[in-house]
């Protein structure tokens, strides 16, 4: 008899053999241990650390050894997002089905409108374990908490300590923004790294798509954006960032492996947010489609660029300019069918084009605007509305503010936090991504000599100034403080050629950045969140993940750090 699951509001009908734990190595009830375990320690290294947690040391568990075995009874799309959960640990622990609660684990939904949809409670005894959820997002996350809690007992069987937890995020907002646009990484190594965040609970990926240096995004109703867009005729060598390879790099997303990442990370409860950038950093769509940059102004001969910085390019802001716009986003939003957002970039916008543009001008005059601030403001209006006419809202850098912010638009803050606090009393929404301590392109400490250790700055930003800080403004009621939506990590990735080198950027300051999003912060404390992430190394050795070492080592020596 096939069941049926509820997901997203839509009803499926499974077959039973295809429900994943049932297809993850099936084995009969029978097989769960009924005994309690022996001795656990009970001292879990969980990150991001717990709202509340109560654990019995050194006495008796719920004895895993090998399996573990989960209730058929109960909501069925939270049973199977814990099951998703799960079935990723390095223990090579399996899910099997159990026809009761007794001695397996039990999944129960709790309705609460007042409990955030991520809320979930755990109560393990040496008979079971008990999940209570509002949402399978909880169920997800409840199965994250369970495999960090893993210990072996006296007879070195793998089991869970006796203990109580209750949990929820601090903030919705809990992310890492991917730079595609200079040095993209593969949807198999988006996988894996999508496989990682989750289980630190982070729950976003802000994927910046196009720049400069190459348009990665495969749009069919404007085909040369890719064909033209995403190819660079060479790249900065690694150590000489003004010496070009002579290294044609040409890399783009297909649409269809874009809804593969998107599902895969749906199942992972991480939203990706895709990022176009206008009305700068669009060199590379312009060179594709030249007739909707400044095509007036003198000298005009847009390129795809082969070194870092800013361009000068940016959209003209015309009528034909904002048609083509509009025919990328309509097929970003059906590419995203989950975000509720479209960031649109406006940073770094370059205004000397718009200067020299008699159409520009012309666009000012006629619109009343006094400045080329205002052009911005004007353009960025122009584009949110195009984006709230297919059901998004907008997210943009700071710089989107100039000549007037949006009081609907989504404010994503990298400069001054004081940008932030008057946003808010604006009105606005607020994404804290402070340049000063979560950007991750910025060394983290000392670290090997070579030119795979090339960083865009000699500033760094040591581990414990990322977990310490405070993604809320001074100066704000508790009222206003709900606008902030929560805290990401931005890694641009213009000397990260390959996987190795963006993970030796990232982690494990993203791990502090989980636990900054998740954890309240009368609970946090570095020391103790060191000691606990100390003990998660083994595991990240398990994946090769190629992690800063403490002394500034790559994790995984052996790692390829530049891209052939």
């Amino acid at each position: 008899m096939p069941a049926e699951y509820i997901i997203h509001g839509k009803t499926f009908s499974v077959m039973f053999s295809k429900i994943p734990f049932l297809a993850a190595g099936l084995l009969s009830a029978s097989a769960a241990f009924s005994l309690p375990s022996k001795p656990v320690q009970g001292d879990p290294a969980i990150i991001p650390l717990p709202s509340a947690l109560d654990v019995e040391k050194n006495k008796p568990g719920f004895l895993v050894n090998n399996t573990l075995p989960v209730s058929k009874a109960g909501d069925k799309s939270c049973i199977a997002s814990f099951v998703t959960g799960f079935s990723n640990n390095t223990h090579q622990i399996k899910v099997s089905p159990a026809p009761s609660a007794t001695n397996a684990v039990q999944i129960l939904l709790k309705k609460d409108a007042s409990l955030s949809p991520e809320w979930y409670s755990i109560k393990v005894s040496t008979q079971g374990v008990t999940v209570s959820c509002t949402s399978p997002a909880g169920a997800f996350y409840a199965a994250q908490t369970l495999k960090q809690s893993l210990e072996k007992d006296a007879a070195g069987h793998w089991a869970l300590p006796c203990m109580t937890i209750t949990d929820s995020p601090r903030f919705t907002w809990r992310g890492i923004m991917i730079d595609s646009g200079r040095n993209p990484r593969s949807i198999e190594e988006l996988k894996t790294i999508i496989d990682l965040l989750a289980r630190y609970k982070v729950n976003t990926i802000h994927w910046h798509l196009t720049e400069d240096q190459g348009w990665r995004l495969e749009i069919k109703k404007y085909p040369r954006l890719t064909s033209i867009g995403a190819t660079r005729p060479e790249s900065p060598i690694p150590g000489n960032r003004n010496k070009g390879d002579g290294k044609p790099f040409t890399f783009f997303y297909t649409q269809k492996e874009v809804k593969e990442l998107v599902d895969y990370a749906k199942r992972r409860h991480i939203t990706i947010v895709p990022e176009i950038e206008t009305p700068g950093h669009a060199a590379a769509a312009i060179t594709a489609y030249p007739e909707f940059g400044n095509k007036d102004i003198p000298g005009y001969k847009p390129r795809v660029a082969t070194r870092w910085g800013i361009l000068p390019f940016t959209f003209s802001p015309t009528e034909p300019t904002f048609k083509f716009i509009d025919g990328i986003l309509e097929e970003v939003c059906q590419l995203f069918p989950d975000s509720p957002y479209i960031h649109i970039g406006g940073d770094e916008a370059p205004k000397q084009q718009w200067k020299n543009s008699p159409q520009a001008q012309e666009v000012m005059k006629k619109n009343g605007l006094k400045n080329e601030q205002e052009l911005q403001s004007y353009f960025v209006h122009r584009v949110e509305k195009l984006v709230n006419a297919r059901g998004k809202q907008i997210i943009g850098w700071d710089e989107i503010r100039e000549g007037g912010l949006s009081k609907t638009a989504t404010l994503m803050v990298w400069h001054d936090p004081g940008i932030a606090r008057e946003a808010i009393k604006h009105g606005n929404k607020v994404i804290m991504t402070p340049f000063e301590s979560t950007y991750l392109i910025r060394q983290e400490g000392p670290h090997p000599e070579g030119p795979e250790y090339e960083m865009a700055t000699f500033s760094t930003i040591p581990l414990q100034k990322v977990y310490n800080m405070n993604p809320v403004p001074k100066g704000l009621t508790s009222e206003q403080e709900k606008n902030i939506l929560g805290v990401q990590g931005s890694c641009w990735s213009e000397y990260m050629t390959t996987l190795a080198k963006w993970q030796y950027m990232v982690f494990p300051r993203m791990f502090a950045i989980a636990e900054l999003g998740w954890t309240q912060p009368g609970r946090k404390d570095f020391m103790d969140f060191k000691g606990r992430l100390d003990r998660h190394k083994p595991f990240l050795d398990a994946l090769r993940v190629n992690y800063r070492t403490d002394s500034g080592e790559p994790a995984q020596p052996e790692a390829k750090m530049i891209r052939e």
